[in-house]
């Protein structure tokens, strides 16, 4: 299933839409605020705990109910197994035994009921139940709808609206077939901005401000543009930034622009001892942004994570940066040996995971110098670059993966730092080398290219690149090449038609 689900799977699992309302039977109290900051700062248990407490003492506060599997989702998601899922499903069909057909007139019916199915079809697909899944995400699709129909104001509801919008918006081939056949269309710019001014409306607002901040930087994530919210994240109102969740994700979002060491600096600060899944979390961050360091303690870090780990997802990309760290020490039949578990273990659900895989059956063994070089790049650690690029040329490794390699990495450094005359001249030849060979690397140059053009208003030549870039894509690559290079591809078309 060929799907970028992990930024869609968080951001369809937060669903915690606080307000003080007027109906007895979903009452968002205190207790219920208090296990949703617990849940945000990952003290999982103890948010259950008090959800717990409420049940017992108001059977009918429906909104605990909801909560309480909001809690379990967040569980099932970071770190959950196949008997994980099948008590969590269960745990769906009695809860909702209690639940239907109570209260129905307040606005809070659907809108949990939306929620919680479309948790449940999330996870019936990452668990191989794909036509029970899309059944149930398009009935709660519908029940949305249906609610701000009936209440056109209300906010949790008009959060969905801006998700669903985001998020269909940035389906892959196969889930956009079946969106399709259920007549659903979505437009990002509508859903973006409406993610956005809900979050703004309601910033000072304790509750709604931490998960309509949370919907802003998934609705990035899942769009693959993390540059949009790195400093929204770091402009949010104190009583959000505190929180484990908003924290972490401060954290990701400076990894994923390639600010790495200010990463490091943020995952420093981060309180691993709150939960499981919040070590789990800190394992799996730290590891990869000290892996890009080149530093020898990522290989604990990563080890820590996978020793843990009780799903499938992400153990395709985190045995593969395990075997990173090995071929960086030296070690190259450790290296093959976890290629080889990469290759027959996991899932290949997220991006992450098939592109371990990709890298994990290359037909050549990476060189260690390139390795470092391209790590170190990712990070923006650019004066080691270039001291291991050197120490490349002085003895390359000969066979054309490799030289391609190099010459896309001199590109990218290039572009980043300003030097667009060379930039072009190594990226072209990678073109030119490499466009009919089964490597990533032209897809790779084409579409760095395209970004060049753009950057200097040249939207010809980068919608040229562009399509190029979507032509050279092969499903087998890096998933954000393509998928970059058509949204480039869109964007300089709507740029030359306003010239």
């Amino acid at each position: 299933m060929k799907f970028h689900l992990k930024a869609i799977l968080i951001f369809l699992l937060i669903f915690t839409g606080f307000m003080p309302v007027g109906f007895a039977s979903y009452n968002v109290n205190e207790n219920c605020i208090l296990a949703w900051n617990m849940l945000m700062d990952l003290k999982i248990a103890e948010a259950k705990s008090v959800l717990a407490q409420e049940i017992t003492v108001n059977p009918d506060n429906y909104f605990a109910y909801y909560l309480d599997q909001t809690c379990d989702a967040y569980a099932l998601l970071i770190n959950g197994s196949e008997k994980d899922y099948e008590a969590f499903v269960d745990n769906y069909e009695a809860k909702r035994e209690i639940m239907d057909g109570k209260s129905t007139g307040s606005p809070y019916y659907l809108m949990c009921k939306s929620e919680m199915e479309l948790q449940v079809a999330v996870f019936d697909i990452i668990h191989g139940s794909r036509f029970s899944g899309l059944n149930k995400a398009y009935n709660a699709f519908k029940s949305v709808y249906n609610n701000l129909d009936s209440y056109p104001g209300f906010k949790p509801s008009l959060k969905l609206d801006g998700f669903f919008n985001v998020a269909m918006s940035n389906l892959p081939p196969f889930v956009k077939w079946a969106v399709s056949f259920f007549g659903v269309t979505s437009d990002f710019d509508y859903g973006w901005k409406l993610l956005n001014d809900l979050y703004e409306s309601e910033k000072d607002v304790k509750g709604f401000n931490a998960e309509y901040a949370l919907f802003v930087i998934f609705g990035a994530k899942i769009n693959k543009t993390p540059e949009l919210v790195y400093d929204f994240t770091r402009n949010l109102v104190p009583d959000v930034s505190k929180l484990f969740i908003h924290k972490y994700f401060k954290a990701n979002i400076a990894y994923r622009v390639g600010k790495n060491e200010e990463a490091l600096q943020l995952i420093e600060q981060l309180n691993p001892e709150n939960s499981q899944e919040a070590r789990l979390l800190y394992n799996y961050l730290k590891g990869k942004v000290l892996l890009r360091k080149l530093d020898d303690s990522a290989g604990y870090y990563i080890g820590q994570y996978l020793a843990h780990l009780k799903k499938k997802e992400y153990l395709k990309e985190m045995t593969y940066n395990l075997a990173l760290n090995y071929l960086l020490k030296g070690d190259r039949n450790r290296y093959h040996e976890l290629c080889e578990t990469v290759i027959e273990e996991g899932k290949e659900i997220n991006e992450r995971d098939r592109e371990a895989l990709y890298d994990a059956e290359l037909d050549y063994e990476p060189d260690i110098r390139l390795v470092k070089a391209r790590l170190l790049l990712a990070g923006s650690y650019y004066q080691r670059f270039l001291a291991v690029i050197a120490g490349y040329e002085k003895n390359p490794e000969h066979g054309l993966p490799y030289e391609l390699e190099y010459n896309l990495l001199n590109g990218k450094y290039a572009f980043k730092n300003g030097k667009h005359d060379e930039a072009v001249k190594y990226l072209t030849l990678v073109i030119e080398t490499g466009e009919d060979e089964d490597y990533y690397f032209a897809c790779d140059a084409a579409l760095t290219l395209g970004q060049l053009y753009e950057s200097q208003k040249n939207y010809h030549k980068a919608k040229e690149m562009y399509a190029l870039a979507d032509d050279l894509y092969d499903s087998d690559y890096y998933e954000y090449l393509g998928d970059k290079a058509k949204k480039g591809l869109d964007r300089v078309k709507k740029k030359m038609e306003t010239e």
